[in-house]
């Protein structure tokens, strides 16, 4: 029997979501659209009952379903995302990340960034040249030479925090760990200018945590186990890798040099479209009126250089995007569109996304670690009996 066909609309109301959180969810590989009249998409009924049953369900609960578990850390609730309490958006415009650590982390800046709190010289072997990798290597040295990093108290704890955020912040730029604010670390090697600072300052912030991502849950799990604090942050660094998490600031910056070398921006992103190809960097299932972050990062680029030609493209691929998807750019499109406004090197909004994240896998390990409790949850057997 031929399956029978939803509208947008329809496969919408059956989810109980609004029609553009669908490409939401194509994006995702969690619904797959094929043509219909004209240029729009329909929906196997199905395939929408399918992924109806999936988040009614509890094989949902990991995959933006049902709160896992309790944290004081972040709250993402009608378009908005705030760190214990504090709008994020408004931190971006004046915080810097050592004061959003000490938020995040419960603790003052006296304890975790002290001039002195400096981690300890490692000796590094021949260091790839990927920033990121090189970071792998550093992190499970040094945590061999920081026992303070598995304190029981909770300020040597919080210290030992501060000691790993600034060796990855030296690992990522290249240099010798020293006591200065994360995003001038960034700025000296990339030598921006204080406008250029300042945007890198906010990208940070808005980085910094993201409640339950894949990599803060990792993070978190391990840290659950009495690991080190460096050994959760080398968790959290490698979940980030994946293609579907922090990578996807690799695939905005492979569809922005395709949209380069076609040339005109309406013609790009309709040839895209009519494959049915998928828009990396547009859409987030927790924000289905758009990413926060995506939006705060364009305008403050849009703010900053408003008559930068590089600027306005990014600003009129974003729109186009919206205006033939109905899905807004996230925050990986800001972060590419940030690195290429301030002519950074393609690698940089994953640095910046690291670092500023970073923050968030540290919260989220001490967090765990008061608990005293072991993240140990159960499978639910599907094989042969």
């Amino acid at each position: 029997m031929a399956s029978r066909y939803l509208t947008a609309s329809e496969a919408a109301a059956r989810l109980g979501i609004k029609p553009a959180s669908l490409y939401v969810y194509v994006s995702r590989g969690l619904l797959k659209s094929e043509p219909g009249e004209g240029r729009a998409r329909r929906y196997r009924t199905e395939d929408v009952d399918r992924l109806m049953s999936r988040r009614e369900g509890a094989d949902g609960a990991l995959d933006f379903g049902a709160p896992v578990l309790d944290s004081a850390l972040t709250r993402i609730a009608d378009g908005r995302y705030f760190y214990r309490g504090a709008d994020v958006l408004h931190l971006a415009e004046r915080a810097n990340l050592e004061e959003v650590a000490c938020l995040l982390w419960s603790t003052d800046a006296a304890t975790a960034f002290g001039r002195g709190n400096l981690p300890a010289e490692v000796a590094r072997p021949k260091a790839p040249a990927d920033a990121s990798i090189r970071l792998q290597s550093v992190l499970p040295l040094a945590g061999t030479l920081d026992a303070a990093s598995i304190a029981q108290d909770r300020n040597a704890r919080a210290a030992a925090a501060g000691r790993v955020l600034r060796l990855v912040a030296a690992t990522l730029a290249g240099k010798a760990a020293r006591a200065r604010a994360c995003d001038a670390v960034l700025a000296e090697g990339w030598k921006l200018d204080a406008k250029g600072t300042a945007l890198v300052r906010s990208a940070l912030v808005i980085c910094a945590d993201h409640e339950l991502n894949p990599s803060s849950f990792v993070a978190r799990c391990v840290a659950s186990t009495g690991a080190s604090l460096y050994d959760a942050v080398a968790a959290g660094l490698a979940a980030l890798q994946g293609p579907r998490h922090g990578g996807a600031s690799r695939r905005a910056a492979a569809w922005l040099r395709e949209v380069d070398e076609i040339g005109d921006v309406a013609k790009a992103v309709g040839e895209r479209a009519r494959r049915g190809d998928r828009f990396p960097a547009f859409g987030h299932p927790l924000y289905p009126d758009g990413d926060p972050r995506g939006r705060f990062l364009l305008y403050a680029l849009a703010k900053a250089y408003p008559r930068d030609a590089t600027q306005k493209r990014m600003r009129l691929i974003a729109e186009t995007v919206a205006t033939q998807t109905g899905t807004p750019a996230n925050i990986d499109f800001g972060l590419a569109a940030l690195a290429r406004v301030l002519r950074l090197p393609e690698e940089a909004p994953m640095l910046i996304f690291t670092l500023g994240r970073t923050v968030g896998w540290l919260a989220h390990a001490l967090e765990q670690q008061d608990t005293g409790r072991l993240i140990r949850p159960r499978a639910r057997y599907t094989g042969p009996i």
